[in-house]
């Protein structure tokens, strides 16, 4: 029997960022700072490099073995899903989400990896997060440029950001938060969340850092930890807004043009 005092187990599938700044390692940092015991399952390593980023996949079989120990192991209360590089991981963590034992909280960050060019690889990998992902999603968090990836449609404004969540809703998510951060035009840097229920715009100021390498895998991180702390989704993306703010406030700076979110900044504001 678990001891009552043991913090909840969650889970992060997602690839190792060599610098550290998203990916897995951004996932169990934000897990560890909300009090969270978090496992990771690993998908692929991505090299950092100045001017380039290689990503190497894990074979489908390893990622598979890694989930089932990690299930056999302990019990899940919560799953965060980040790159998946290859339609076959796709397949199979969709597969393996349908099999787990209890209705648990399951937040979709579609880490796409393929920019703007529309190769084959690039529709399955997309049309596989459609089709197999997105349904068993509790909300699902495109940033702009994934948002507009997945919807083919130009997003200028919240107008067209708001279609386009309409548009990912009906995929069969329970919800959706569009990260627009400081892609659209204003001071103030604007997330669209869409429920079943309603919709509300969520802003904050822009920041001028560029200490923000593992933003986007942060919140997601931390929406997962909020919702299974028992908030409300709507509670859970605003706190994890708040979080991922003051960790690019405080992050690490690698060069004068990029640097790495640091979630134990939220420590000191929360002492």
């Amino acid at each position: 029997m678990q001891n009552k005092n043991q913090p909840a187990v969650v889970l992060t599938i997602a690839g190792a960022d060599s610098l550290s700044g998203g990916g897995l390692q951004a996932d169990l940092a934000t897990f560890n700072e909300l009090k969270l015991y978090g496992l990771a399952t690993v998908t692929s390593i991505a090299a950092v490099q100045p001017d380039n980023l290689k990503i190497t996949p894990l074979p489908a079989t390893l990622v598979q073995d890694q989930l089932q120990s990690q299930q056999a192991a302990f019990q899940l209360r919560g799953v965060k899903i980040g790159l998946l590089p290859t339609v076959e991981q796709v397949e199979l963590v969709a597969t393996w989400i349908k099999q787990l034992p209890e209705k648990i909280p399951v937040v979709v960050d579609p880490v796409l990896v393929f920019k703007e060019a529309q190769t084959d690889a690039a529709v399955g990998l997309r049309d596989a997060y459609l089709r197999e992902l997105f349904p068993l999603a509790t909300i699902i968090t495109p940033n702009l440029t994934e948002a507009m990836q997945l919807t083919g449609q130009a997003l200028v404004n919240e107008q067209t950001v708001a279609r386009a969540g309409q548009a990912l809703l009906q995929t069969g998510t329970q919800s959706v938060v569009i990260k627009g951060g400081h892609r659209l035009a204003g001071p103030m840097a604007k997330d669209y969340l869409l429920t079943q229920d309603g919709n509300q715009w969520l802003t904050s100021p822009k920041l001028t850092s560029n200490n923000n390498n593992g933003a986007g895998c942060t919140f997601s991180a931390a929406i997962l930890s909020y919702l299974v702390q028992g908030n409300s989704l709507e509670t859970a993306v605003a706190q994890a807004k708040t979080f991922v703010q003051h960790a690019i406030e405080a992050g690490l700076t690698i060069n004068e043009q990029q640097g790495n979110v640091w979630q134990g900044a939220n420590r000191e504001y929360s002492s």
